[in-house]
């Protein structure tokens, strides 16, 4: 399985990132940003709700879940902590 995370607000710049069982939303942010970049955090956006994904969660069961619906989410690296993260220390 293959997620599409866009890099920019913009939509025009992504990469394509390999979902297996096993990869977790930090997996997924480690191949998405650039080396030496700081705190990031990976988004999904449907119909407007922006929501963080936890580092811990496994990409491939979050992406199964959305079934049919999957084409709608997109999701987005954001440059900055996750609001999830800074709020559980």
């Amino acid at each position: 399985m293959i997620l599409t995370v866009f890099l920019s607000n913009n939509e025009q710049i992504l990469t394509e990132v390999p979902i297996t069982p096993e990869t977790t939303c930090r997996d997924v942010v480690e191949f998405c940003k650039e080396p030496g970049e700081g705190s990031c955090h990976l988004a999904e956006v449907w119909r407007g709700n922006e929501r963080p994904i936890p580092f811990d969660h496994m990409m491939y069961d979050h992406l199964q879940k959305w079934g049919p619906r999957r084409e709608e989410v997109k999701f987005f690296l954001r440059h900055e902590e996750s609001p999830a993260e800074s709020n559980d220390q």
